[in-house]
C-alpha cells in the first residue's frame, strides 16, 4: 500500500517540466526539526541546490518527519537517522537512499552516484 502513496506522490511532482530540462525524478529529504545536520544542510547545500542542473532534475522535496505528508506515514517507520535522501525516478521507482549530511562533497558524491541509475 505504501508503494501507491509514493507513487502517486512522485507522479504528480515528476510531471513538472522545467524550460531547462526535463525533470527525472525526485530527491526527497526526510528531516527533524531537532536534527542539526537537516539544518546545515539547508544552510549550505539547500540555499542553491534548485539552481543546480541535477537541482532542477531531481527536484528537493523536504518531508518534515514530525508532521509528514500522508503519503509517507507508512515509508517514516523505517527511517531512523535524519537527514535521509531518498531519490525517485519519474516513475516512482526507489534509486537509492543515503543517511546522514556528512558535508557538500559527500552528498554531491552520494546524489551523483543514485542519479546514474536513472535514464
Amino acid at each position: 500500500m505504501k508503494i501507491y502513496g509514493i507513487f502517486f506522490f512522485v507522479t504528480l511532482y515528476s510531471g513538472l517540466a522545467y524550460s531547462e530540462e526535463l525533470v527525472s525524478g525526485r530527491l526527497f529529504m526526510v528531516t527533524s526539526q531537532v536534527c542539526p545536520y537537516c539544518r546545515e544542510f539547508k544552510e549550505t547545500v539547500g540555499r542553491f541546490y534548485h539552481k543546480t542542473s541535477i537541482g532542477k532534475r531531481f527536484p528537493l522535496t523536504e518531508i518534515d518527519s514530525d508532521n509528514p505528508p500522508d503519503e509517507f506515514l507508512n515509508l517514516l517507520w523505517e527511517i531512523r537517522f535524519y537527514p535521509t535522501f531518498l531519490v525517485y525516478n519519474r516513475d516512482g521507482r526507489e534509486l537509492a537512499r543515503f543517511r546522514g549530511y556528512r558535508g557538500e562533497e559527500a552528498f554531491w558524491g552520494e546524489l551523483d552516484k543514485a542519479t546514474r541509475k536513472s535514464p
